[in-house]
């Protein structure tokens, strides 16, 4: 029931629809998110905890769509707009733009997950130059902001770079392009396997509002649906630029 609720709601967003009245909508959609917190219980209780966390992502995107309804449509247009995009790094520069909008950054970039060695590589890329792409053109440790989101497949904030311990290796690259303060985002599938990740730099310490983060995650988690299905074609040589 719960897979078949979220096929429903969540693969064709129907609430899109002009002729929908907002409490036939809302309705819906607390209904949905009942039955997908209930389905999650029932197969955490039987040792299904993959199962169980998946469904709670579709729960938590009904939550989202109750309580942020306008900023809920926003997005789902947005992203309806990537979908005829079908060159990856194009489609990678799409998202970071929007990103970059949303977490009022202007600098950021897109890391696919490489199948083969599971590490980041840029695909997509604002604001940096030729020694910040060298020294994270493939990120395969855990110190770094993109890293650990991708280890942790949750978001992340580092509110200042300097103070970070874990950041420490990574230090001087951030001094020399000039930003102190880093936030990660997980992109993922329609099952929330990861495929990448969407960073934005700032310039001074900086945290984002919870608010912001959460908009984010939203947009990364519908974005990341739509570079999946994208990603069966090879990424092109070089980092596009949003």
């Amino acid at each position: 029931m719960a897979t078949s609720e979220a096929d429903r709601w969540f693969g064709d967003y129907p609430w899109q629809d002009a002729s929908s009245t907002s409490w036939t909508v809302h309705a819906v959609l607390e209904d949905t998110e009942a039955a997908l917190r209930k389905s999650a219980g029932r197969l955490r209780s039987s040792g299904q905890e993959d199962g169980a966390r998946q469904v709670e992502r579709f729960a938590a995107w009904a939550r989202f769509d109750l309580e942020e309804p306008l900023v809920a449509r926003q997005l789902y247009l947005a992203v309806a707009r990537l979908r005829p995009i079908r060159q990856p790094g194009l489609l990678a520069g799409q998202v970071l733009e929007k990103v970059m909008s949303l977490a009022r950054a202007d600098r950021g970039n897109v890391q696919l997950v490489d199948p083969q060695s599971g590490a980041l590589t840029i695909i997509a890329q604002h604001g940096f130059d030729e020694k910040f792409l060298d020294h994270f053109a493939v990120v395969a440790d855990r110190g770094s902001a993109c890293g650990r989101a991708a280890w942790r497949n949750a978001q992340l904030v580092i509110t200042d770079v300097v103070a970070d311990r874990g950041f420490e290796p990574h230090r001087e690259i951030a001094a020399s392009s000039g930003f102190r303060a880093v936030q990660s985002t997980p992109l993922a599938d329609w099952e929330g396997r990861l495929i990448g990740v969407v960073s934005t730099h700032y310039a001074r310490p900086y945290a984002l509002s919870a608010r912001a983060m959460r908009i984010i995650k939203r947009y990364a988690d519908l974005a990341g649906q739509v570079l999946a299905a994208s990603s069966s074609a090879a990424p092109p040589d070089g980092a596009s630029t949003a």
